[in-house]
């Protein structure tokens, strides 16, 4: 327990200061003292698990957080470490495919923490159409957004970049391999310049102006969900990214190319 114990301190300080927190902050949210959360910090007491319950609910905090919690102060977790390709995760991905993508009549996907696409429903097949061909691994929807082809596709690519580009430096701050993306959009110069992008007056959306195969012009944005009363870190992590048109036009399209790939897949 003595070699876990300095593990956790750095873990609840970190996440004291992410949350902005003194110690006596803190200590009045867990209805603790100031001197024991010290103490908790530095490794001078352990925590049991009631305390870290506490902290878990009054810090709100996500699912693999408390795993972190409860494994660096030396207890089993209660939360279930599965591996993306378990079978209650396949199943849970199953569902939101059954349940949800195939009834949305836009493109849809199912996105892991590092984007990458674990599920899509037809329309979003047909969107992706020619920028999923990535062999043996599954494609990566930044990627996808990042390659030039997709980029000569976009047609207000410098109002729409600070909108990718937001999304992608708030990921990669918490993920290595989403940060290795990072340095390789900046070091391909797709993000340059984006501070230097002001507008006086921004509006309620930023659409994404898209070139549609047959020429026409499609606006949309997206949609990001995920799933209420899930208590499981790789559900957690995932999101579900609904697209949306931003003008009858696009939707009329978007509507028929969706209705032409389900006709398509039933063939």
């Amino acid at each position: 327990m003595s070699e876990q114990r300095p593990a956790f301190g750095m873990t609840l300080k970190a996440l004291r200061h992410e949350r902005g927190l003194s110690q006596a902050d803190l200590a009045a949210k867990l209805g603790s003292t100031q001197r024991h959360v010290s103490f908790l910090e530095t490794g001078r007491a352990s925590p049991s698990r009631y305390m870290i319950q506490r902290i878990e609910r009054e810090l709100a905090l996500p699912v693999g957080r408390s795993q972190v919690l409860y494994e660096t102060a030396g207890f089993a977790s209660p939360y279930k470490c599965r591996a993306e390709d378990s079978p209650d995760v396949v199943e849970a991905l199953d569902l939101i495919e059954k349940r949800l993508l195939a009834h949305w009549p836009f493109p849809a996907y199912v996105l892991d923490k590092r984007w990458t696409i674990l599920r899509q429903n037809a329309p979003g097949k047909l969107f992706l159409s020619g920028f999923t061909d990535t062999g043996n691994q599954p494609p990566n929807l930044f990627r996808i957004f990042l390659s030039s082809a997709f980029r000569e596709r976009i047609l207000n690519w410098r109002e729409a970049a600070p909108i990718f580009a937001a999304r992608l430096y708030r990921e990669a701050a918490e993920d290595p391999e989403l940060a290795d993306l990072l340095e390789e959009a900046r070091a391909g110069g797709l993000l340059d310049g984006l501070e230097e992008t002001f507008r006086e007056d921004v509006p309620v959306f930023v659409p994404v102006e898209v070139m549609a195969p047959d020429g026409s012009r499609l606006r949309i944005t997206s949609l990001l969900g995920q799933l209420a009363s899930v208590q499981d870190a790789v559900i957690e992590g995932m999101t579900i990214e609904l697209m949306v048109p931003m003008d009858e036009s696009s939707e009329t399209c978007l509507l028929a190319a969706g209705a032409l790939s389900q006709l398509n897949a039933a063939e």
